[in-house]
């Protein structure tokens, strides 16, 4: 995990921190996406989409589908922030600029710039920086007539190419990670919560079938005459003779 931190004078908007966003935009034509970090600053009227992809974990990409992933977003990115900043409304987000207002600062940008931040395993037949390579070049080819000094390269050294610097998260989270991490938290609670209640419900509902059933009519001294009257000593080893079934005849 790491945690960037942007120079100052640079507004930050997460947009899946937007209600606006995950609400109505995302699902708008069967998912719209967007890019992890925007950033503006009013003074060089400069306009920063940023993508964080982090594989040093998972399988490595198929490089064809994530160039073609990484260009949508883009395009998806640019335009909801055009949308936004005429359709958002006023929001709080949990962290960073709304998405309304960075929309609406963009549209002073006088240059866009775009950032692509991956790690990726060491696995497979090609070194991490030489597939980085072959995804850096798909992705200039596609993206160069917007940013033609577009950036690709590994996370960690982002930082000196960018506004910002890269730190070690460690046990540290962000606001939004925080409020997803206490939900959690209160969903597996709560659902702990419904498990118990239905399994006092179902031990008193056994109880209750258990107490309810059926009596035989019969009184016990009359079963007892009964018994006497077909030969049995009325023991309890007669009882359990009378019960089983008779062997079968040949």
């Amino acid at each position: 995990m790491y945690r960037f931190n942007f120079e100052a004078g640079y507004y930050v908007c997460r947009f899946e921190c937007s209600p606006f966003y995950s609400h109505h935009a995302q699902n708008f034509c069967n998912s719209c996406k967007e890019m992890d970090f925007v950033l503006y600053h009013p003074g060089k009227k400069e306009l920063w989409l940023v993508e964080v992809k982090d594989y040093r974990f998972n399988a490595r990409p198929k490089v064809r589908d994530l160039v073609e992933k990484l260009c949508r977003k883009v395009r998806d990115c640019l335009f909801l922030l055009r949308t936004a900043a005429l359709c958002a409304p006023e929001e709080e987000p949990a962290e960073g600029t709304s998405l309304r207002d960075i929309a609406r600062m963009s549209l002073n940008a006088k240059r866009i710039r775009i950032a692509f931040t991956i790690e990726l395993a060491r696995t497979g037949l090609l070194p991490p920086k030489s597939l980085l390579a072959t995804i850096k070049d798909l992705l200039y080819r596609q993206i160069r007539f917007i940013d033609p000094e577009m950036l690709c390269l590994p996370i960690t050294e982002s930082g000196s190419m960018a506004p910002w610097t890269i730190t070690p998260a460690g046990n540290e989270h962000s606001a939004r990670i925080q409020r997803r991490i206490e939900e959690a938290r209160q969903a597996h609670e709560k659902e702990a919560k419904l498990a118990q209640e239905r399994a006092r419900h179902a031990e008193k509902q056994a109880r209750k079938r258990k107490n309810k059933a059926p009596k035989s009519s019969v009184p016990l001294w009359k079963q007892r005459a009964q018994e006497r009257e077909a030969g049995m000593s009325g023991n309890h080893a007669d009882r359990r003779k009378s019960n089983q079934s008779p062997p079968p005849t040949t």
